[in-house]
């Protein structure tokens, strides 16, 4: 269903970016053993493949789609696999050395039908992000502080906490009683194999899903 959407982060990591040339391309495609969004597995804790394609202008305009697969049950209690398809675009500036300000619309299309779209500000001071996402369909905000710690041989080690609010319509907590915040936390781990492969790691934790881990490799380009 879902992803992450610290974009922000990806546009000051990714080397494509750094291009001469006022419009640049950049991308990625990765295998994963799970679907990890927000604390909760997208996947049954099952493989996904994704990839990205975005387009930037050296202004701080950019755009971009996204393909990832994910599984989930069906009425029946059946493992239903499916697919979607992101498209986003935003803007993001370094409005000093140390400080970056971003805002960005992203519309989640699935393919067994319906879409959704959420809105993000994103301010980043040296290594420590904070997004203010909203769904307009859920009616529900998500709030995230990521801390990036730069480790041996380039690898990099991400520290994550999140916050649902009004999220209701999640499902979680009791039948008529429904939680309307819980958090989450995670630790993503990114090791430089060559370089344009990376090994990723992660482990994550949320209130009402419980942990769910990850391993996989990222291509960049």
């Amino acid at each position: 269903m879902k992803k992450m959407t610290a974009l922000a982060l990806a546009l000051i990591a990714c080397p494509s970016l750094a291009a001469e040339t006022p419009v640049s391309v950049s991308g990625y495609t990765m295998a994963l053993s799970n679907y990890l969004w927000r604390g909760q597995t997208i996947s049954l804790d099952n493989p996904s493949l994704q990839s990205d394609l975005m387009v930037e202008h050296d202004s701080g305009f950019y755009a971009g789609v996204s393909f990832e697969t994910y599984r989930y049950e069906g009425d029946a209690g059946e493992e239903v696999k499916d697919y979607e398809i992101d498209y986003y675009g935003g803007y993001y500036r370094m409005v000093t050395d140390d400080l970056g300000i971003g805002v960005m619309a992203m519309k989640y299309t699935y393919g067994d039908g319906g879409d959704t779209v959420e809105y993000t500000l994103s301010v980043d001071y040296r290594d420590l992000g904070m997004t203010v996402n909203y769904d307009e369909d859920v009616e529900a905000w998500y709030t995230e502080l990521n801390y990036g710690l730069g480790l041996f041989h380039d690898s990099t080690l991400e520290l994550h906490a999140g916050m649902f609010f009004d999220a209701e319509n999640y499902g979680y907590g009791d039948e008529n009683t429904p939680e309307d915040s819980f958090y989450d936390v995670a630790l993503r781990y990114d090791y430089p194999l060559l370089e344009s492969l990376s090994l990723l790691l992660e482990a994550s934790y949320q209130e009402y899903d419980k942990d769910h881990y990850l391993i996989g490799v990222a291509y960049w380009f």
